[in-house]
């Protein structure tokens, strides 16, 4: 009898039933909800843009080297910096060893092409008494002469990889093309006349030349590499124009010829320095 009363109550009160089942689970689900904003976050960090890559590049601290007393700078009334633009390369080493034989510095304006693979080269440089200076990274006419902010992005990123390698951070600076460029105009007005006058600002140096050897037009033997440079050279400062990328071979074999001459004929040899008499030509953009 009770089992059918209570059977006859529910049919009776279906609705009731439903709507209380109904706030049972409402009620559940609000206790979970609850209990769920209760339970803490983790935290994420909001990652900044990074606006300039070319300034993050990491310092790390090199050895410590030791300067061999080696290739010493003879200042003189007649005195040539011999300089090699482009490099490292494979001829480097050869370079490298030629003024080491005749007791000659000489000063490097490295880029980046292949300095990751050719750093041992570069330590050399430092290590033997050379100057490590600075001819951009890329060496790429149409992206740093674009803007002034790549020019000195390209500049920073070359400069920290000498510092890397060597611990040396150089200011001592040749613009791809000279000062006197004008290809430049083709991709930005008035570029290198604001460069010069930054790089001066923050006591940078930069040096063009006054012998070149001509070893950059194409294929020139070694008999007119030798002529180019011997023919030129003067009393007072003499800035020669050279290069090391893998494709100079002539200058290589003229190189021991040159120095000898110049020896035989009284010219003592220097590496630039900040105190070097800066050799600048007229800037035509």
């Amino acid at each position: 009898m009770k089992y059918q009363n209570i059977k006859k109550y529910l049919s009776k009160n279906k609705i009731a039933i439903i709507i209380i089942s109904c706030l049972i689970i409402n009620i559940i689900i609000f206790i979970i909800y609850i209990i769920k904003l209760n339970i803490p976050k983790p935290e994420f960090k909001e990652i900044k843009k990074q606006v300039n890559f070319n300034h993050q590049i990491a310092y790390f601290k090199p050895k410590k080297t030791i300067i061999k007393n080696i290739n010493p700078s003879i200042i003189s009334d007649k005195t040539i910096y011999l300089t090699f633009d482009d490099g490292p390369s494979y001829l480097t080493e050869t370079i490298l060893d030629i003024l080491k034989e005749e007791n000659v510095p000489a000063t490097f304006f490295v880029t980046s092409r292949q300095i990751d693979k050719y750093a041992d080269v570069v330590k050399r440089m430092h290590e033997e008494n050379h100057t490590i200076a600075l001819h951009t990274s890329t060496h790429n006419y149409s992206y740093i002469y674009s803007s002034d902010e790549n020019y000195f992005n390209d500049l920073n990123t070359i400069r920290n990889e000498v510092y890397n390698i060597t611990g040396v951070k150089s200011r001592i600076i040749r613009l791809p093309g000279g000062s006197s460029n004008t290809i430049s105009r083709k991709y930005n007005k008035g570029i290198v006349t604001r460069i010069t006058t930054k790089l001066n600002e923050n006591d940078f140096y930069y040096f063009d030349w006054n012998i070149d050897s001509e070893d950059a037009s194409g294929k020139v033997s070694k008999e007119c590499i030798y002529q180019n440079v011997t023919n030129r050279i003067h009393s007072g400062t003499n800035i020669v124009l050279m290069h090391d990328s893998s494709t100079k071979t002539t200058t290589v074999e003229a190189l021991r010829d040159i120095i000898k001459y110049s020896k035989n004929n009284g010219y003592t040899f220097a590496k630039i320095t900040k105190k070097t008499p800066q050799i600048h030509h007229h800037i035509n953009n």
